[in-house]
């Protein structure tokens, strides 16, 4: 990467102080302001300065004092106050030269702690009033660095790391790329903080406020600088952490930059999307091709793949769907959750043939190849379900939905054969349908006015409805079984440690306060109620953390060290929590889906019975084709029904349905209150519609 100085002269010259100012600062008070940065001050920086072995005089004296006016700002003193001293102090040195340790606290203390200016600089992005430059002191960071430099000094790593916090701190994405570009320049080796300080300034700049006319400007910048910092980590071999790999998804999902994505991916993890089932070249081999044809060339090393966690495939899911690439978003969840079993022996080179031409023989077999996986859970499903939906495809929508009810079955069924078995420890259900499993169909269903596929979930439902409550009486009765046991083995146990006891031991009184007290402690606290969907909708969700909560200082994953997906043991109470959570969310939601279904057969029946009364053609699916039919046969088959109250009406209109929403009248939902009369001829049915409708 090429350098660029950011760096450049420093825009605020070191102006010189008049004499007033030199006399109004002996007298000014010690201010009491909080130091920004925690560095600790030297115990004896007045002792950092060059000896001098003249006499004392004026200039000395005056250089003392302008010296412990910039310790004792450094010590309780504003940043303004630390940068005025510290330019009243260049300004007395002439052309001696301040020891490295002044200037790097200087640079700590001249600006305010980056928690103050974060959330100084949020209030004016959201109050709609950006500041006019991304940081207010970027200037004396730029004097600071510059007469480091030119006392003879070299700027430390750290010293990059705290300007690069600040940066993070106001979002100023474009300063934190010239600083990693300025210490990349001065021969510096970037650290995995180095990183994630970048990342983070990217992160929280993408959270602020963008006015309309700048988000296309920003998303192509931050688009490209996230891509660039992902091309220097892999260049330089710098493994990710855990603060590293969050900042750059959450980038990732607002950019949706699929080229970076896939290199991610590919480096991250060792999955080449556009081949998920076969290792990539880069771990395969490739990289040792030249060594390989004895070609004197060093081969080039790269980094174990991190662990593959059910996370991550649900990271994978999610920025593949909101990309919108459907065949790559179900190439890989069928992959990477159903992997093939001996994949290494499917693979094969097209140079195979070719090797006797040369004279290449026994060439090194590969070691076997595991492909990553990892087990899909409910939140994999959902989100299939979501991002099918949301692209439109109710076909594979629908699939995935059967899927996650197979396995529901079959991991309930599972858990039920452990428990008849007596096993003391039996692993939760890891999938289960709920309610936003169904919710995205009935969304894309309600859109496109797909009635089959509204019918589908009204078969779907009951059936999932009488299962869960099986399910909620079986682990009921279970629970009280346990509960039962445990309460006689404990009289068991107090009952041989009472005739164990001293036949002289007192004997305890119980009154009627005891032993409700007693009775109190030791029953089980009884489970709260299913919350309702109304309420369960008003309570707060847990909010995505903010991108200042990652740990930057943590130390990057260990691949060497094996992982496993912790396994979470079920938990009755829990369990049945949720079931009759989800029991009471379903049944509101097959209430909402019918009452639906049978307002969007209304509409279509109405519109049809309007063009049948004017004369119009219809479509019939048994036939297959568009004609007119008459009245007669349109009330006939459609199923009009008779009101006796419409009887006495002395004039008719077109039908008209009210809707019936019992789970009975889904299938066949006709017009109940269609106001004609079954011994009235069409044609009078005819002239009460064009018989003028008095006004009030």
């Amino acid at each position: 990467m090429p350098t660029y100085h950011a760096f450049a002269p420093a825009l605020l010259s070191v102006t010189r102080v008049a004499p007033r100012r030199l006399l109004r600062a002996s007298s000014r008070p010690p201010s009491t302001t909080r130091p920004s940065s925690s560095l600790p001050l030297a115990p004896a920086l007045l002792d950092a300065l060059p000896p001098t072995s003249e006499p004392p005089s004026p200039q000395a004296y005056l250089r003392e004092r302008k010296f412990s006016y910039l310790r004792d700002s450094l010590i309780r003193g504003s940043p303004s106050r630390v940068w005025a001293d510290y330019n009243d102090l260049l300004n007395v040195m002439g052309f001696e030269k301040l020891p490295l340790e002044i200037h790097q606290h200087v640079l700590r203390r001249s600006t305010p702690p980056a928690a103050e200016l974060r959330i100084s600089s949020a209030k004016r992005y959201v109050a709609s009033q950006p500041p006019p430059v991304p940081h207010t002191h970027e200037g004396r960071f730029q004097a600071i660095i510059r007469n480091i430099r030119a006392s003879g000094a070299r700027p430390e790593l750290a010293d990059y790391h705290f300007i690069l916090e600040q940066f993070a701190a106001v979002g100023h994405y474009i300063g934190a790329i010239h600083v990693y570009k300025e210490l990349v320049g001065a021969n510096y080796m970037p650290e995995p903080k180095t990183f994630g300080l970048c990342l983070q300034a990217i992160a929280h700049r993408m959270t602020l406020p963008t006015r309309k006319v700048d988000q296309e400007h920003v998303a192509s910048e931050t688009r490209k600088m996230m891509s660039d910092l992902i091309r220097e980590m892999r260049r330089l071999q710098i493994a990710f952490t855990s603060a590293n790999l969050d900042l750059t998804i959450r980038i990732l999902k607002d950019t949706l930059d699929m080229e970076t994505f896939e290199e991610l991916i590919k480096w991250g993890y060792g999955i080449d999307l556009s081949n998920p089932d076969c290792q990539p070249l880069e771990f395969f081999g490739a990289q040792n091709l030249k060594a390989q044809l004895s070609i004197h060339a060093p081969a080039t090393t790269y980094p174990k793949p991190q662990p593959f966690s059910t996370a991550a495939l649900n990271t994978t899911i999610e920025i593949l769907g909101r990309i919108g690439n459907v065949s790559k978003l179900v190439q890989a969840f069928e992959v990477l959750t159903q992997p093939l079993p001996r994949a290494n022996e499917h693979m094969f080179s097209s140079f195979d043939d070719d090797d006797t031409d040369f004279g290449v023989t026994n060439a090194p077999t590969s070691p076997p190849y595991v492909p990553p996986h990892a087990i899909p859970n409910t939140t994999s499903y959902i989100m299939m379900v979501r991002h099918l939906c949301t692209i439109g495809h109710p076909t594979l929508a629908r699939h995935y939905v059967n899927e996650a009810m197979f396995y529901d079955r079959q991991k309930d069924g599972k858990a039920k054969t452990q428990i008849k078995k007596g096993r003391a420890e039996i692993p939760a259900p890891r999938i289960a349908v709920n309610r936003g499993t169904f919710q995205p169909v009935f969304a894309l269903s309600d859109r496109t006015k797909n009635l089959t596929l509204t019918r589908w979930l009204t078969r779907k439902l009951p059936g999932v409805l009488k299962r869960k409550r099986y399910n909620l009486e079986y682990y009921t009765k279970y629970k009280e079984k346990m509960e039962r046991k445990l309460a006689t083995a404990r009289r068991v146990a107090e009952a041989s440690t009472q005739g164990n006891s001293a036949a002289d031991a007192p004997i305890p009184i119980l009154d009627s306060t005891t032993i409700g007290t007693s009775t109190a402690s030791t029953s089980a606290t009884p489970p709260p109620p299913p919350i309702s969907l109304l309420e369960r909708s008003r309570n707060k969700r847990p909010q995505e953390k903010s991108v200042f909560e990652v740990d930057i200082d943590a130390l990057p994953i260990l691949p060497s060290v094996p992982f496993k997906d912790p396994v979470k043991l079920i938990d009755l109470d829990l369990h049945i929590r949720v079931l009759q959570r989800d029991i009471a969310e379903l049944e509101e939601f097959s209430e909402r889906v019918d009452f639906l279904l049978s307002r969007s057969v209304q509409r279509v029946k109405e519109a049809l019975g309007r063009r049948v009364w004017e004369g119009k053609d219809i479509y019939l699916a048994d036939e297959n084709r568009r004609r007119t039919v008459s009245r007669e046969h349109w009330i006939k088959n459609v199923g009009f029904k008779s009101s006796p109250s419409d009887v006495d009406k002395t004039f008719y209109r077109a039908p008209a349905m009210i809707a019936d929403t019992s789970p009975a009248a889904t299938r066949m939902s006709f017009f109940q209150s269609n106001q004609v009369v079954e011994n009235v001829a069409p044609q009078n049915v005819l002239s009460h519609l064009n018989t003028k409708i008095p006004q009030k």
